[in-house]
């Protein structure tokens, strides 16, 4: 069985190969699956990214998003944990340590990760169980680790991928926090 590096290493080199064609295709894919979700309809606030490196799209959901009057976030890096800083058209940016542009907020306009509805979270790898291999900073295992107690049930932990970036079968570590479901362009995954 490959490591978590090998499968990472892996599908990022696919992602990265998919053309603008490709991208665009499976975004517009992704949107059609996430919309009717009541999990997304019954969310006010919603934290998204901005796709990089051929992650999948999400703008169609932040268009219809801030259309139907949802509050949207993007993660902000907070030392080794994240916070997330509300999003508008036009919203004035900055370029982090990582080179991904997140809102340019102090820090009291910024939510803790419990205060959202549903986060529709990146991913390298996924399975059918619903683990994930991000990119290996530990980011949102380290803000999303409450969502380990039964107890904790919100916000929404929503995986987003293409299709192609599935394996059969991911070794969790004991610090992974698994996904409540994963949106592909192709299929939703409970």
């Amino acid at each position: 069985m490959e490591s978590h590096d090998e499968l990472r290493q892996r599908n990022r080199k696919l992602r990265a190969d998919l053309d603008p064609v490709q991208l665009e295709t499976a975004a517009a894919a992704l949107v059609e699956r996430i919309l009717p979700l009541p999990e997304y309809q019954h969310a006010q606030r919603v934290a998204v990214y901005f796709a990089v490196n051929g992650e999948i799209g999400l703008n169609g959901v932040i268009d219809h998003a801030l259309a139907e009057g949802k509050e949207i976030f993007l993660p902000n890096l907070d030392h080794a944990a994240l916070r997330f800083s509300p999003y508008f058209h036009d919203q004035q940016m900055r370029i982090n340590k990582f080179r991904l542009p997140e809102p340019d907020v102090g820090n009291s306009e910024m939510l803790a990760p419990d205060e959202l509805d549903l986060v529709l979270a990146p991913l390298v790898v996924f399975d059918d169980n619903r683990n994930r291999i991000g990119m290996g900073g530990g980011f949102y295992d380290r803000s999303f680790a409450f969502r380990k107690n039964p107890e904790h049930t919100r916000p929404v932990l929503v995986g987003v991928a293409h299709e192609m970036q599935k394996v059969d079968r991911i070794v969790p570590e004991e610090w992974d926090v698994r996904l409540d479901m994963i949106v592909t362009d192709q299929a939703v995954y409970k």
